[in-house]
């Protein structure tokens, strides 16, 4: 955020008293160090007499943040805009970084770990040698449910530990982006990211797609516990 400082009013004063120029330029030294001591340190009080006030640092419980226990799913975002659902969710996990990635790029064994998959195939663009997913799920919304195929372009970062997903073709959606995001924290354990970016083919209008966030909430809290049940069996 940047400041705005307005710009000050025009004041018609009477003549400054005349100075010996020794002594105007001691005092023009003195402000120009006052001024600059203020732009530098702005918090510390460098009107008052004796030195000026230390600033402190922030304590340790400001400045690390609070690691909630191993097993925790949580929504940490959830939107919906324009008829797009953007959600953001967090798994705290015992088990490795690695151990995690693993898991989640065994594409093959996807169906067994994650219940809305039914199916999950990696195959290779031939054009352009890209590695590409594609996948048969499960959606269910109210009282109507079905399945749909996704093909989706995969970006692995092995030494990161991330991996992302883009849409190819679906008959079911028109915009996806999906990414997990899998690094260490502290005590041990592993904090995994997920994030999703969806937009359906036919986007319900704004007061529906606000009612079907609490859906899609729980869809996602359903994918993040059956990573946790997955890694749990380790």
């Amino acid at each position: 955020m940047s400041a705005i400082l307005s710009r000050p009013q025009a004041v018609v004063a009477a003549p400054p008293p005349a100075v010996a120029p020794a002594a105007r330029a001691a005092s023009q030294r003195r402000h120009s160090a006052t001024f600059l001591q203020r732009r530098l340190h702005p918090a510390a009080d460098v009107t008052a007499p004796g030195p000026a006030r230390r600033l402190l640092p922030p304590t340790r419980a400001a400045a690390v943040e609070e690691l909630a226990p191993a097993g925790s799913v949580d929504i940490e975002s959830l939107e919906y805009v324009d008829g797009c659902f953007s959600v953001q969710g967090c798994l705290i996990t015992a088990a490795s970084p690695d151990t995690v990635y693993q898991v989640l790029t065994d594409y093959d064994s996807l169906p067994r770990v994650f219940h809305n998959v039914e199916s999950s195939m990696l195959r290779q663009c031939p054009d352009s040698g890209q590695k590409q997913l594609v996948q048969t799920c499960k959606w269910a919304f109210l009282v109507f449910s079905g399945t749909f195929v996704n093909e989706l372009n995969v970006v692995e970062d092995a030494p990161s530990r991330k991996l992302t997903f883009s849409l190819v073709e679906s008959a079911f959606m028109k915009e996806f982006v999906g990414s997990w995001d899998v690094q260490p924290a502290a005590d041990g354990l592993t904090k995994v990211r997920h994030c999703l970016s969806v937009k359906p083919m036919v986007a319900p209008p704004q007061k529906i797609g606000d009612l079907s966030k609490k859906i899609f909430k729980k869809q996602v809290m359903g994918i993040l516990e059956d990573l946790k049940q997955e890694l749990e069996r380790q």
